[in-house]
């Protein structure tokens, strides 16, 4: 099934999974990734320029250019253009730099800086200018269009990160509380010479890197760092469950919604999916063990340094079994290693384990099949040129997993 068939209201969909074809409309070298896709409505996604020499057709996930900063893509069913207006109306008014392209079928795509990110525009504006919304080139960390940016900015009191989007405004007092019972977090801070607002919040720039940059560096000992970080995540799972800030998850009724999220990307694999969501569902509703999540748990939510770990990213905090956590890390170390050849989770089991965390090997296997089918749409929501392809792949280790 190619990218027009899942939405004919959007028939400019595919030129999005063509680096090559995306490249030429925008006369340089680019690719786009984290694609949000509402259907018959818009597709938004971030758009990344490469280096000079790097090939857009190669398939890789490259690094950002030195000189830019990633800017989002949006293309909306004609019905619905309307809401780029405003959008439009403020580049106009301030000069920003806006590629508007007029494309056949009355469909355009529409590129820019983070700063006129519809969604964002208010948030970034508290800078006045100082670090938004355009963004110094090379401070963005992580962005993801209509949702968050991650930026390092400096201080008076040095380099600190800042994140922009919606928060928990409970989050500060929930992560002090958890570093004075002794789990490693990384703690929310608040310099005196930063915009403060209820969307932005800021942390202490910590260590060389996350854990799964960390597993390629020479020099790092990354098993270490994966058995420290097993054991954080067996002392965060001790912690009493009503320090949870918001409502638990319940296993079974996200296992629904991710079935149903995932039929139209495969729905010629309906039958597969309905069998392998029934396993899941059996293997699962005995798991009434109930602790202290993070929610999202994975490699790079572990930043470290030579000697220490510090968990971070706690945006889905919740409670649940505690193979939520580990599944979701597994998940994305299986993913990982096919294109890496490297794996942690050894090591972060072994960690758990020696804290004092128990494992259950059949419970924790059900998760990671869980997290799989969580990130069954990442080749799509990557803008894979391949990604019929990948997705058929990670059905295939899911059925494995199953079996």
């Amino acid at each position: 099934m190619s990218a027009a068939c899942i939405d004919p209201a959007l028939p400019v969909l595919p030129t999005l999974f063509d680096p090559a074809e995306l490249s030429a409309l925008f006369s340089r070298p680019v690719r786009a990734d984290r694609l949000r896709h509402k259907r018959g409505v818009s597709a938004v996604a971030r758009l990344r320029t490469l280096p000079p020499r790097q090939d857009p057709t190669d398939g890789t996930t490259p690094a950002l250019a030195a000189d830019t900063a990633p800017r989002w893509l949006a293309t909306y069913a004609p019905h619905h253009a309307p809401k780029l207006g405003r959008t439009l109306a403020r580049a106009a008014r301030h000069g920003y730099d806006l590629d508007v392209i007029d494309l056949p079928g009355r469909q355009t795509l529409v590129a820019g800086p983070i700063g006129l990110d519809m969604k964002l525009y208010d948030t970034l504006r508290a800078f006045d200018g100082r670090h938004g919304p355009t963004l110094e080139p090379g401070a963005v960390l992580n962005y993801n269009p209509h949702r968050r940016v991650v930026f390092r900015i400096g201080t008076a009191g040095g380099t600190v990160v800042c994140k922009a989007g919606r928060t928990d405004p409970s989050e500060t007092a929930f992560l002090a509380d958890l570093a004075a019972r002794g789990v490693p977090v990384l703690q929310r801070i608040l310099p005196p010479d930063v915009p403060s607002a209820g969307t932005l919040r800021y942390y202490p720039w910590f260590g060389q890197g996350d854990l799964q940059h960390a597993a390629g560096w020479r020099d790092h000992d990354a098993a270490r760092s994966a058995h420290s970080a097993g054991a954080a995540l067996a002392l965060l799972h001790a912690q009493p469950t009503h320090l949870a800030p918001g409502p638990g998850k319940d296993p079974l009724h996200t296992l629904g919604t991710l079935r149903e999220r995932n039929l139209h990307l495969a729905p010629g694999d309906q039958a597969r999916l309905d069998r392998i969501h029934a396993a899941l569902v059996r293997r699962l509703s005995d798991d009434d063990r109930t602790v202290l999540v993070h929610g999202d748990f994975s490699a790079d939510q572990v930043l470290v340094d030579a000697s220490h770990v510090l968990l971070a990213d706690f945006d889905r905090v919740t409670t649940a079994p505690p193979g939520m956590d580990l599944g979701s890390f597994l998940a994305v170390d299986l993913l990982q290693e096919r294109a890496s050849g490297r794996s942690l989770r050894h090591h972060l089991l072994e960690g758990y384990q020696d804290a004092g965390g128990r494992v259950d090997d059949e419970t924790v296997l059900a998760w990671t099949a869980v997290h799989l089918l969580d990130r069954l749409n990442e080749p799509f929501r990557s803008c894979s040129p391949s990604w019929r392809d990948d997705t058929e792949e990670r059905l295939e280790m899911l059925a494995a997993l199953v079996a």
